[in-house]
């Protein structure tokens, strides 16, 4: 049977994007507390932490030596390598004049490399501002004084070189001129004396022009740009990052204990969760706003709904004996008033169609008392278990729709197991008078008429309150019908309801609910001749018959059916007609020869002519 509830993005295959929006709706409250909780915990974490300060020097890099030149770029990538070293960590050291060990002091410092620059940026971090700008000022000038010493001293070794070279090569000349001046003149010794000298001159000239540009150098290692300064606010800690970084941590936390949570979560929340999880049709997915515990109105929108379900119903549920009306029973699969809900709504779409209409309701805590208004019925369901009344007699007319009357619970006793047989032998005889007869009962997990009765009727409904019925109840209530052969129909998904009205004030209690003192298998009935104050005398309550129903009274009411027989084509067992009941109220004591006749009249004549009144002719 197909569901009146149009597919839309939440019934696609596979997650969605409104699935992921209905969890974090669902579970948003987890993910504030964990966000607040991780912005907590940064801001604890700000407030231990040691504040340390941070100041930088930058240092302009120049090529120094010899060899330097004015267009080329030194490799600053080694050079912030040789200020971390340990080397100018002592340098520093003597420049603070502090006894801190050299590897504590370069811990504290870290040196950066602008893009396409010859800039080192020295920066010095310590715990007050004093020392971190003393710090790196001290890193940033032991690295000039250390880059200025290597290259004084490698260019004094080059100089000390050059020097000794020369004297030893004006030595070496002094002896060639001394061969020279006693070698005789056109002699070979002379000759080569001379070619000697002139090599030696030469040298000595590449010696001299080597170590003038030396002599002439002036050093410059580099300089300070930018000295470090006094910083006016701590570095660390940050209470901006450490706030973000807690939200952040928080809310993904949160986000993963809110999945492990809805994961675990069996409860059913959309009609697809019934479908893919158990099997078991859906008939109808109400809206999911909530609504008050209260008969809606036909133009409300669960109204139409429930009216969609309605003729459905009709088109698929046969009659399964002429003149006999159809029994549909509605029962809870968790603890609460959904049924009850669906119920009283659905039992009004039919009674708007100008059937007639009765409900029973076994539940002691049902809130269709409620529902109604609060009505206050003399008799029960409990009266006529205890053949005190009839079933019909029973019966209360629901104010503003003529042709529905409820069989409200009364005191039944939750800790007795009701009677079947005289269950069904109410069921057949609203049966043989109602077109239609709505049955509520409480989950078959915890009230044993549900399978009892599911047996002998023409459709079983599961009502299914959302957010509140988890899938293992369904399963559970699924399971106790099977083992019956119930007709289970399929399910209404019910939004979550709340026990209030629409007007805020909280529903009238259930007769049930102002019961007094210890439950009791057989309360003490109301005096038949001594009618409650303010209320109508509801023995006096007259029943429209069916149309055709005096013609068809042999088929409403057949005898038992002999062993063997077998069950009717379509449809459950028909429900017997019970043989008349002999009440016990002094009251139904009627004089021979009279019998009580109903039909329907319409009291215009009273303060409210919209109900209908209860009129008895005698024969």
């Amino acid at each position: 049977m197909p569901s009146p509830h149009h597919t839309d993005l939440r019934d696609s295959d596979g997650p969605t994007l409104m699935t992921y929006l209905e969890w974090l709706r669902r579970r948003w409250w987890i993910l504030v507390v964990a966000a607040l909780l991780g912005a907590g915990a940064g801001m604890l974490v700000s407030q231990v932490q040691t504040r340390t300060y941070v100041s930088t020097t930058s240092l302009l890099v120049r090529q120094v030596g010899q060899d330097a030149n004015p267009g080329a770029k030194v490799n600053l990538d080694t050079e912030a390598q040789v200020v971390r070293s340990l080397v100018v960590a002592e340098r520093a050291r003597a420049l603070l004049k502090t006894t801190i060990p050299p590897e504590d002091l370069a811990r504290s410092l870290s040196v950066t490399v602008p893009p396409n620059s010859q800039v080192l940026q020295i920066v010095y971090e310590a715990q007050s501002p004093e020392a971190a700008q003393a710090g790196s000022h001290a890193f940033a000038q032991a690295y000039l004084d250390l880059r200025l010493a290597t290259a004084t001293r490698s260019l004094e070794n080059e100089t000390t070189a050059l020097k000794q070279q020369i004297t030893e090569t004006n030595k070496q000349l002094a002896a060639v001129a001394g061969k020279i001046a006693g070698a005789p003149s056109n002699s070979v010794e002379r000759a080569r004396a001379e070619a000697d000298r002139n090599v030696l001159t030469n040298n000595l000239a590449s010696l001299n022009s080597r170590l003038s540009p030396l002599l002439s150098i002036a050093l410059d290692p580099g300089e300070i740009i930018s000295d470090a300064a006094l910083p006016r606010k701590p570095s660390s800690p940050n209470t901006t990052l450490n706030l973000a970084s807690g939200l952040g941590a928080g809310l993904l936390f949160g986000i993963v204990v809110a999945l492990v949570l809805d994961r675990l979560d069996t409860r059913v929340r959309r009609g697809r969760d019934v479908a893919d999880r158990l099997g078991l049709p859906i008939l109808l997915e109400l809206p999911p706003r909530p609504t008050g515990l209260t008969v809606l109105p036909a133009a409300h929108e669960v109204s139409r709904e429930l009216g969609r379900l309605r003729n459905v119903l009709q088109s698929h549920m046969t009659e399964s004996r002429p003149g006999r009306g159809r029994l549909l029973l509605l029962t809870d699969t968790s603890r609460g008033p959904a049924a009850g809900f669906v119920v009283g709504n659905l039992a009004a779409a039919y009674a708007r169609t100008g059937a007639q209409v009765a409900v029973v309701t076994t539940k002691p805590d049902s809130p269709l008392a409620g529902m109604l208004g609060g009505v206050r019925p003399r008799h029960t369901l409990a009266d006529v278990l205890r053949h005190d009344v009839s079933a019909l007699t029973a019966l209360t007319p629901a104010p503003g729709l003529n042709q529905l009357r409820v069989l409200l619970p009364g005191n039944l006793d939750t800790e007795v197991e009701l009677p079947v047989a005289t269950m069904l032998e109410i069921l057949a005889e609203l049966a043989a008078r109602f077109d239609h007869v709505l049955i509520e009962t409480a989950q078959p997990t915890a009230a044993v008429e549900a399978q009892a009765l599911a047996r002998h009727v023409d459709g079983v409904i599961l009502v299914v309150e959302g957010g509140q019925t988890r899938s293992s109840e369904i399963t559970a209530a699924m399971r106790q019908f099977e083992q019956v052969d119930a007709p289970v129909l399929g399910a209404v998904l019910s939004p979550r309801l709340t026990d209030r009205g629409p007007t805020g004030r909280p529903a009238p209690p259930t007769q049930a609910a102002r019961r007094e003192g210890p439950p009791s298998p057989r309360p003490r009935p109301t005096p038949a001749g001594r009618p409650q104050p303010g209320m109508p005398n509801i023995e006096t309550t007259m029943i429209l018959p069916r149309a055709g129903a005096g013609a068809r009274d042999a088929a409403a009411k057949p005898g038992p059916v002999p062993p063997g027989t077998a069950k009717p084509a379509s449809g459950p067992p028909p429900v017997q007609a019970p043989p008349p009941v002999q009440a016990k109220a002094a009251n139904q004591q009627k004089s021979p020869g009279k019998s009580t006749v109903y039909r329907s009249a319409r009291d215009n004549d009273g303060p409210d002519p919209g109900r209908y009144s209860m009129v008895e002719d005698r024969e």
